[in-house]
């Protein structure tokens, strides 16, 4: 299994990360994006995740227009913010109708493009955009979408033709309020997208995982029902892989990861597999960025802890129960106790 380096892997122009929430999917098209902007290729990074932490990677304020990175000359990156697209989506629908219909109406309509499926199909109506935005295509060399955790994502895919039946057999009623009127014109832009998503030729899938069990089968399911819409066009990368050990805790990591790998489901076995190192340190900040790719740029602190007992964490839970408290909170290497 080969490292994951952008720098030396053909790719195609579209790029597109997904996987189980907390496998470092964020991470890994951040630092993608980073390093191929690093080697001169021009870059757009855009986010559909509605939990992503671009802002915190970049350490930047971002919009759903674009911003340039500092020191990145080569990398823009669109954070789209699924709220103030579905309120923009909203407004398109609607605003047509506004001097038109009466007032209750109006309100009506926008009762109904308040759910949680109008959020759906603002984040994939910005996303079709980006993917069939010619000037787009032709300003970047490469499209790097870091979306949502994986059912997100396949919801998204699933729209059109999802809304292709729905249009199809909706011939009155809710069309006077111009929803449908609205889907069928962008009907087409979006058979577009996915369709550039199935291409072998112009996108990739990134699958992203751990070396670990549960998102192992997470990432068998999501390829799986990848591959039933058509999209067959798909990469492994396996974050977080240890590649040393030398204590008892280290070595017993490093067991549990390498028996899941080699019990990695056999529908991932197919796919071309490369990994990214552990690594000790948050991935923000841009030189953390640029070294989560590059062992060159990884720089080793070496640190004195300043204890001289440790306790076990049996000894922490017989303290806890001693102490009556009954909620604990954990955050990080940090233990919040309260009365």
């Amino acid at each position: 299994m080969n490292l994951f380096d952008p720098g030396s892997i053909k790719l195609t122009k579209y790029l597109f990360y997904t996987g189980k929430g907390g496998v470092g999917k964020t991470s890994v098209a951040c630092a993608t994006a980073v390093t191929l902007a690093d080697n001169g290729k021009k870059v757009l990074l855009i986010s559909t995740d509605p939990a992503s932490n671009l802002q915190d990677v970049f350490s930047m304020e971002l919009t759903n227009k674009g911003t340039a990175i500092p020191n990145v000359p080569n990398l823009v990156v669109a954070n789209l913010d699924p709220i103030q697209a579905a309120a923009e989506y909203r407004e398109s629908v609607i605003a047509p109708y506004r001097d038109k219909l009466p007032a209750s109406v109006i309100t009506n309509m926008e009762e109904q493009l308040s759910g949680s499926c109008t959020v759906e199909i603002a984040a994939f109506n910005e996303f079709s955009n980006f993917i069939t935005d010619g000037r787009v295509q032709q300003e970047y060399d490469h499209i790097i979408f870091d979306t949502a955790p994986t059912g997100h994502t396949l919801r998204m895919l699933q729209l059109p033709s999802a809304w292709s039946n729905f249009i199809s057999e909706s011939t009155h009623g809710a069309s006077c309020l111009g929803q449908l009127s609205g889907l069928e014109s962008k009907k087409a832009i979006y058979k577009q997208a996915v369709e550039t998503l199935a291409d072998g030729n112009l996108t990739t899938l990134i699958l992203v995982t751990r070396p670990e069990t549960a998102p192992f089968k997470e990432a068998e399911r999501a390829s799986s029902e990848l591959s039933a819409l058509g999209v067959n066009n798909q990469m492994l990368v396996i974050n977080g892989i240890l590649l040393e050990h030398s204590d008892a805790l280290s070595s017993s990591l490093y067991e549990k990861q390498q028996a899941a790998i080699s019990a990695m489901p056999e529908g991932l076995k197919v796919f071309s597999t490369h990994m990214v190192p552990l690594r000790a340190y948050n991935v923000t900040g841009l030189e953390n960025v640029r070294a989560l790719l590059n062992t060159d740029r990884v720089t080793v602190h070496a640190q004195t802890l300043n204890a001289t007992d440790i306790p076990s964490l049996n000894d922490v839970i017989d303290e806890l129960a001693t102490e009556g408290k009954r909620v604990i909170f954990t955050m990080g290497n940090v233990i919040v106790k309260i009365q």
